[in-house]
């Protein structure tokens, strides 16, 4: 599925925007949509995607509305970007809170895991993390009372997500440990790259 063949890439090359077949309109839309917050990401320090053609307009303008058109996506790529833009900036936790508090439904639903999985996951690698990124705060808990899961202090993380991807196989029929494992190395192979996480914030 999508996110088994994202995480599945070459490290050496970022990954970049699908083709839009012919005229479809809904491919277009999607090569944009792709475009704009790939172009928002690279500018917070997210280099591991990158857009087809940088984009001026229509880039999200604020941190919670790029959390929030992550978390809206239906590329499964974008969706991982979310966590990989919260661990390497934890200070954006309240944006991301912020963008999940106008959602609903499954994406709401979706979301909240994606927030999850990033606090678990920083925790997971606290200390790798600060070797090459230097000493950050820890992501507030949040949403584990409402999605039944461990708290955080408990093995460093790893029983939420533990607990967190067992719901979502249930849930949505992927192997969600093993790709939020997989997200983990490949994140911790990204932060090795000069200049990875530099960049201006939005606010």
């Amino acid at each position: 599925m999508a996110a088994s063949k994202y995480i599945g890439h070459d490290e050496r090359k970022p990954r970049r925007a699908p083709s839009a077949q012919g005229s479809d309109v809904q491919g277009s839309n999607h090569v944009a949509e792709w475009d704009s917050l790939a172009t928002a990401l690279n500018r917070r320090g997210i280099v591991h995607v990158a857009p087809a053609r940088a984009r001026q307009a229509g880039v999200p303008s604020t941190d919670r509305a790029l959390f929030e058109r992550l978390f809206e996506s239906d590329d499964a790529r974008l969706q991982q970007a979310a966590i990989m833009l919260l661990v390497t900036h934890p200070g954006l936790a309240g944006e991301a809170r912020a963008a999940i508090s106008v959602l609903a439904g499954a994406t709401r639903d979706r979301a909240m895991r994606r927030y999850v999985a990033a606090s678990a996951m920083q925790r997971m690698a606290r200390s790798r993390i600060a070797s090459h990124l230097g000493s950050r705060p820890l992501i507030p808990p949040a949403y584990l009372d409402e999605l039944g899961l461990p708290a955080l202090d408990v093995e460093f993380g790893r029983a939420a997500l533990f607990v967190l991807a067992g719901q979502e196989q249930e849930l949505y029929g992927y192997d969600a440990w093993g790709t939020y494992r997989s997200l983990l190395d490949l994140f911790l192979g990204e932060i090795r790259r000069r200049g990875w996480g530099h960049g201006a914030l939005a606010g």
